[in-house]
């Protein structure tokens, strides 16, 4: 099991930087988590829409901005003969105009599946179930496994969502937690965001082996997530684009954490 990132900001992207997705690749399968703004540019076309899911973890635009991109492409090498199975688009439901939009693209070579928090996915070695989290749309962190690691994707979520997600995370190999804000600007502890202190409680409550750090303001340095991170836990580095952590040799990126 592979994971790469494909895209570390929000709300917008900037040169060199995307808003948030990540991809994980496991023997011939991969499994995009989010795919906003500007990931697509790191895909590998058109192999990369051979065996591809696509999990929205929500219908905020910068967690799915490029999925229509997707969508068009995978009927172009579809009608070039350069695929030869859709690519299958699993997300929420609501809110309904998004989603309808999404599905109703009839430039595509796409299957569609609705998730919820009891949808149990099986996709080639891969075991992937979702915790629905606090946040103004309907949002599902993520939990991908391959029976021997585990990665969580908390995608975006409210502190108000804290004991759910350390019980899902509890034991992970590594957390992908959204960090959007920093204390230092005086945010109250319940807001659509955490802190990067608040990823750092939930990673060390939940006793996960690393934290990676992701959905960074743009103005902002990374640092300064990491820092705030590691008042509380160690173990923290930053997401950054084209970063591959292969999960066989998981030691590298606790070395990287010290």
């Amino acid at each position: 099991m592979k994971l790469e990132v494909l895209g570390t900001q929000s709300p917008y992207n900037t040169q060199g930087h995307n808003c948030p997705g990540f991809l994980i690749r496991d023997g011939n399968n991969k499994i995009l988590l989010d795919c906003g703004s500007g990931t697509h540019s790191l895909l590998n076309f058109p192999n990369d829409l051979n065996n591809l899911s696509v999990i929205i973890s929500h219908l905020h635009r910068d967690h799915y901005n490029d999925i229509y991109n997707l969508q068009y492409s995978s009927l172009v090498f579809h009608n070039q003969k350069r695929i030869k199975s859709p690519i299958n688009i699993y997300l929420p439901s609501t809110p309904n105009s998004n989603y309808n939009d999404v599905v109703n693209e009839n430039i595509a070579f796409s299957k569609y599946y609705i998730i919820n928090e009891k949808s149990n996915l099986n996709i080639g070695n891969l075991n992937i179930t979702f915790c629905q989290t606090d946040h103004p749309v309907e949002t599902y962190a993520i939990k991908v496994t391959n029976g021997d690691k585990t990665i969580i994707y908390t995608s975006d979520t409210s502190f108000s969502s804290k004991n759910k997600l350390i019980n899902f995370a509890q034991n992970a190999d590594l957390l992908i937690c959204e960090s959007s804000l920093l204390e230092e600007h005086g945010f109250p502890e319940i807001n659509s965001h955490l802190t990067a202190k608040q990823a750092g409680i939930i990673a060390k409550e939940a006793n996960v082996k690393g934290l990676m750090l992701t959905h960074f303001w743009p103005d902002e340095s990374t640092k300064k997530y990491v820092n705030e991170a590691k008042e509380v836990f160690s173990k923290v580095i930053a997401a950054k684009e084209k970063q591959i952590i292969d999960f066989p040799q998981i030691k590298r990126i606790e070395e990287d954490m010290r």
